[in-house]
């Protein structure tokens, strides 16, 4: 059964179990970065400058891309 129009083909390549792991950590680490910051500005114990609360969670996109390519890479055929 074919995908009608292109959205539904683009979607079903992206809805995949990894993807959504990898969402799921990225949303975790985002979730804790600004709690973090939240805490700290409240408590006034570390100033957090807001415009680099993003950089963790791209931190562990790319820790989470370069391992999948590595596994990919060393895998046994």
């Amino acid at each position: 059964m074919k995908p009608k129009n292109k959205v539904s083909i683009i979607i079903s390549r992206v809805n995949t179990t990894q993807n959504k792991i990898i969402m799921k950590t990225m949303l975790l680490c985002l979730f804790l970065s600004i709690s973090f910051a939240f805490i700290s500005e409240k408590t006034g114990w570390l100033e957090i400058d807001w415009k680099i609360i993003f950089i963790p969670a791209l931190l562990v996109l790319q820790i989470i891309i370069i391992g999948t390519a590595l596994k990919n890479r060393y895998k046994k055929h």
